[in-house]
């Protein structure tokens, strides 16, 4: 079976079921084999003229193109795309499109994800698209009894105890200009960590949030994981954002519980490492609980963010 993934979350679940795609789109970077794979597509603003006048382009938005000939080269049988951000990935009509047009024999399947039961759904319906259902059980096994295990040990968890009002309020954001709130399977991450998230609900889209309600939501855990910055990025737009904005009275600043976090690696991707972030936020919301895990502030895709005032 041939199999091509236009978005790097679906690269990676195909990886972790013993699949190597085809082909592969330019963002796909893990794992590491995949950067061997062809790409299959770009940004249209990196192609040299106008990409209608190219007969190898199949299918194009104002942001990505999708190579044709790279495409019919692959021959697949299945085709992994998605549907939750046309920004941030090649959208699933384009595929749909290019298929059509290259009159291709190839079903596209639309990984889309509005929360964490979406993810690990996925993981199912991918092991059935590439032929490989019974690692696909295997893996979703593997990642339930994970999620179970932190959620056991977190305040209000079925063996950590406890009650509410120790768990505190966390703001998870995936943009800080404009600041935007991260949505989807974020706020389930969140209380599933042992946080009390409350500016964006499960299965609600990143919104914008203003300022203001960041403050008046006062977090006493703030997250920023910028999409596609890694950590050394991720701490950089947070120490411009405590600059720019007056959350001295936060108490997540306060209290020097402001982190930067690898949005590629943990937050802006719907693989299978959602639970690895779960890991991480766990260990960042409740360290008294998680101190042995690896993650946190030992974990080299997290930096705590500290500020003179903060010291």
């Amino acid at each position: 079976m041939s199999v091509v993934s236009l978005f790097p979350s679906a690269t990676e679940v195909t990886a972790a079921l013993g699949v190597t795609p085809a082909a592969v789109s330019h963002q796909c970077d893990r794992p590491p084999a995949a950067a061997d794979r062809p790409t299959l597509t770009g940004l249209v603003r990196d192609l040299d003229g106008d990409p209608d006048g190219f007969d190898r382009i199949a299918a194009h938005d104002d942001t990505y193109y999708l190579d044709g000939d790279a495409l019919a080269a692959a021959d697949p049988d299945a085709i992994l795309t998605q549907g939750v951000c046309a920004v941030c990935a090649l959208d699933a009509g384009l595929a749909r499109r290019a298929v059509e047009r290259l009159d291709l024999d190839a079903a596209v399947l639309d990984v889309h994800a509005d929360d964490l039961g979406d993810v690990l759904a996925n993981v199912e319906r991918i092991g059935e698209a590439v032929g490989r259902p019974d690692a696909a059980a295997e893996l979703r096994a593997d990642l339930e009894t994970r999620i179970d295990a932190v959620a056991d040990a977190v305040p209000g968890g079925t063996v950590g105890g406890g009650t509410e009002a120790a768990r505190p309020r966390v703001a998870v954001l995936d943009w800080t200009d404009p600041v935007r709130h991260g949505g989807l399977w974020i706020p389930d991450l969140v209380r599933l960590a042992g946080g009390e998230p409350g500016l964006v609900a499960a299965g609600e889209r990143s919104r914008k949030v203003d300022p203001e309600e960041l403050r008046a939501f006062d977090p006493e855990v703030l997250v920023v994981g910028p999409c596609s910055a890694d950590v050394g990025e991720a701490h950089g737009r947070a120490l411009d954002l405590l600059e720019r904005e007056s959350l001295d009275g936060v108490a997540a600043v306060r209290e020097g519980r402001v982190y930067a976090m690898d949005g590629t690696a943990y937050l802006n991707r719907h693989s299978h490492r959602v639970v690895d972030a779960l890991e991480a936020l766990a260990t960042l919301i409740h360290p008294s609980r998680f101190e042995a895990s690896g993650r946190g502030e030992s974990d080299e895709r997290v930096r705590r963010v500290v500020r003179a005032a903060t010291r």
